[in-house]
């Protein structure tokens, strides 16, 4: 969790030493233009990623000026490769608060669809348990259903932060098996010279 100027910095630095990064944004709706920006997720390895609270209602958090001022420059880095799953939608919301993402270089739910356009896998957490046997938490365990559900704002930063990192560092563990798919379906091409760009 980055909640202080001093983690910002040695996150930053630490995440500009990856040729790659994923990326996840958590909001308070599915809204991509009418949601607030509740936190963003980056992940450059398999196994550790960081969170940047900024619109939690509660908790130790850095202001989203802060977060952008620092993390820009990493974020629009053209030697550092932007993952995704589902990018149009992350890109969409960090636009609206001013931070532009690039080079985009893979989206994994058009990689699993370009793989098998009839698949019911499309969601992050179903095509983690079908690819990699992972469970990942589910978001109606943070904010429930129906007449009780509550927003992503209102979720505390630290159960928030497992969240959304899982969701980074689980898009860069699908990269190899679905870029291997991709590659047998001979497909790989497609990808990275209509669906990306088309991104």
């Amino acid at each position: 969790i980055v909640d202080t100027p001093e983690k910002l910095t040695s996150a930053a630095a630490e995440l500009r030493q990856y040729k790659r990064l994923a990326f996840d944004t958590e909001t308070t709706s599915t809204d991509a233009l009418r949601c607030n920006l509740v936190g963003l997720s980056l992940a450059g390895s398999e196994d550790k990623g960081f969170y940047f609270p900024v619109g939690h209602a509660h908790g130790e958090q850095l202001s989203l000026a802060e977060v952008k001022k620092t993390l820009q420059s990493l974020l629009d880095d053209p030697k550092i490769e932007k993952v995704a799953h589902n990018a149009k939608f992350d890109l969409m919301v960090l636009k609206q608060v001013g931070l532009t993402v690039s080079p985009i270089s893979f989206d994994t739910m058009i990689a699993e669809w370009l793989v098998n356009p009839d698949s019911r896998n499309l969601g992050l957490k179903s095509l983690a348990w079908i690819r990699l046997g992972t469970e990942m938490t589910r978001i109606d365990s943070l904010i429930g259903t129906g007449k009780k559900q509550i927003s992503m704002a209102q979720v505390s930063i630290a159960s928030a932060a497992s969240y959304a990192v899982a969701d980074a560092v689980m898009t860069l563990r699908l990269l190899k098996p679905l870029t291997e798919d991709l590659k047998s379906h001979n497909a790989l091409t497609l990808m990275q010279d209509l669906e990306v760009k088309l991104i």
